[in-house]
């Protein structure tokens, strides 16, 4: 008997998707009572279901040590042993799983139907928070502009073709579209009528957290030297504990200008609308209407000087 509904949380990347992953986890039996299963074999410990995704396809230094048919049988056994009627993957790392036969022959099989689930932000905002976290990375070590990484991601950062791609699938009614904000969380539990409950003493945490914006040219230029990720972990905490003692007033070095911030949200402003109106998304949820110059630390600075005057 096939089961009710696969819904894929495929993204994008830097929209909040690991907080929602890391919160289904912590209510994995909320989600169970409303009939939902969040599979725990094919997690990785930042409870996503990544090793699922790059099965189908890998992502630059990210692969998984699955064929796609060894994750489709483990969610198999998964399923079989629930009784939940629908089951969610959450992976940004998803590609289009559908070019994938076995994939699609799974899905006929087993569910009634698929829903996939976006979480979108503005591009420029999208575009500097995915800088951050290639270049802090220590397994990365972005050492490009952010100019060559949007245009490395210019497909990927085009909302409306890839939804749309989704959409000749499974039926435009099958999307649904959850922009971000400080209650993404929130927002995305909603869709399954499931309140959010943090629990501890600390309730709201923060996950994956960025490094301060203003560290990222010094990182770069002072991250070439590291031979290795423990030495390039070790400048990159260096460099965040050095440049607390630096006043802002020193951050002068232009990393991502008003004019292009607002050329790139403008290139894709009309594909976003589009989207907006296709699936009843309050486009003023995911487009800016003000914007400031990012500032940073000079990539040659001396920040060891600098802190020792203000010490």
């Amino acid at each position: 008997m096939k089961k009710d509904t696969l819904y894929l949380h495929v993204g994008w990347s830097k929209t909040g998707t690991s907080a929602i992953q890391a919160q289904i986890q912590e209510q994995k039996d909320d989600f169970l009572a409303r009939g939902v299963l969040y599979p725990q074999s094919l997690q990785w410990p930042d409870h996503s279901h990544h090793p699922f995704a790059l099965s189908f396809q890998g992502s630059g230094s990210y692969q998984s040590d699955m064929t796609p048919v060894e994750a489709l049988d483990a969610l198999q056994l998964e399923m079989g042993s629930s009784s939940a009627e629908s089951v969610l993957i959450s992976s940004e790392l998803s590609p289009f799983y559908f070019n994938n036969s076995k994939f699609k022959e799974f899905v006929g099989q087993n569910f009634e139907r698929v829903q996939v689930i976006f979480t979108i932000r503005s591009q420029s905002e999208l575009l500097l928070s995915l800088f951050n976290q290639l270049v802090k990375d220590p397994n990365v070590r972005y050492g490009a502009s952010l100019f060559s990484l949007s245009m490395r991601n210019i497909h990927w950062l085009n909302f409306y073709q890839n939804v749309k791609q989704w959409a000749n699938v499974v039926g435009a009614n099958n999307i649904t579209v959850v922009p971000y904000s400080q209650s993404v969380v929130e927002d995305f539990f909603d869709k399954f009528s499931i309140p959010v409950q943090y629990r501890g003493e600390g309730g709201k945490r923060t996950v994956n957290p960025s490094l301060p914006t203003r560290c990222l040219a010094v990182l770069q230029a002072r991250g070439r030297k590291a031979a290795d990720a423990a030495s390039f972990a070790r400048i990159r905490n260096e460099v965040v504990s050095l440049a607390e003692k630096v006043p802002e007033e020193r951050d002068r070095h232009v990393l991502f200008s008003v004019p292009e911030q607002q050329a790139l949200d403008d290139y894709f402003k009309k594909g976003n609308q589009m989207l907006a109106n296709e699936h009843g998304v309050d486009i003023s949820l995911f487009q800016k209407s003000q914007y400031k110059p990012v500032k940073v630390l000079p990539p040659g600075v001396n920040l060891e000087k600098l802190a020792e005057e203000h010490t």
